[in-house]
């Protein structure tokens, strides 16, 4: 299904917050692609773009349910998720281009993540390799330094429509907003049903250090990160889920985190788990 005034069978969708000149930039970076924007926009007041169809959704219901939001409204039959913080790099339309046409209905296609974000006081690099890409597979997320097929791909991606619907997109009400298990966790999901992910290098996304949203500094959120990934760890790879679980564990004791909140957020993960 293609709309007669798009010449690529493609919806992007954008979530954002407060970000008006971001989400116009990226609405301008994405003209060549000649497709649908969809952008879901949770500010106060409504975000006007032209050349994108805005939802504006004001009641906070985080990045991957405004996604799902999205993807409801989606007018094709496939679906590039990116955020407002996501730059394109050269060569994105014609890739897209040649990839859609030889794309199956349980494909997933994601692209590498160039940039850095603020833990903190401290910039990380994210390159999605070296030992950046190893304590990802130590807490869940195996994003492959090469292209080809890989266990878990970024939120830069692109799914069949009808595939995303039939796994009930992000799980947002049990991961609680937490956007790194709501991704994981989808495309683990998606494996399950006999998708095929790949890791696409080049093409590629820069992330942008942007204010707001990306200041990770120690929190009583982190009582939520440690519930959402031991759901993640026990849910997705039981034989290493303790291994996993006890290292993230120790990097929040090293963040700062109270021993107390630790248990808690193990706890309340286990509760989760042990009701499915």
């Amino acid at each position: 299904m293609v709309l007669g005034e798009l010449r690529l069978n493609l919806t992007v969708v954008i979530p954002t917050l407060n970000r008006q000149e971001q989400v116009r930039q990226r609405v301008e970076e994405l003209k060549e692609l000649n497709c649908e924007i969809v952008v879901v926009d949770g500010s106060q007041r409504p975000l006007v773009v032209d050349g994108a169809r805005v939802i504006w959704h004001p009641q906070r219901i985080g990045s991957g349910e405004a996604r799902n939001v999205g993807a409801e409204q989606a007018q094709t039959d496939w679906v590039l998720f990116m955020d407002d913080d996501h730059v394109p790099s050269p060569g994105l339309v014609q890739f897209i281009d040649k990839l859609l046409p030889n794309l199956k209905t349980r494909d997933v296609v994601g692209f590498r993540i160039v940039g850095s974000s603020r833990m903190g006081s401290r910039p990380i690099s994210m390159r999605y390799n070296g030992i950046f890409r190893i304590v990802n597979i130590l807490f869940g997320v195996d994003i492959s330094s090469r292209s080809g097929p890989s266990r878990f791909v970024p939120v830069a991606m692109i799914f069949h429509s009808k595939f995303f619907a039939s796994l009930g997109g992000f799980d947002s009400h049990r991961y609680c907003g937490n956007c790194f298990r709501e991704e994981s966790d989808l495309q683990w999901r998606a494996r399950k049903m006999g998708g095929r992910l790949t890791f696409i290098e080049d093409p590629f996304f820069t992330h942008l250090n942007t204010p707001g949203g990306h200041d990770k500094r120690h929190s009583k959120n982190d009582v939520y990160y440690m519930r959402n990934h031991t759901i993640f760890a026990f849910r997705t790879n039981r034989p290493a889920s303790l291994v996993m679980v006890t290292a993230f564990g120790a990097y929040l004791l090293a963040k700062g985190i109270r021993v107390s909140e630790l248990v808690r957020g193990i706890a309340e993960g286990l509760g989760v788990v042990l009701q499915d």
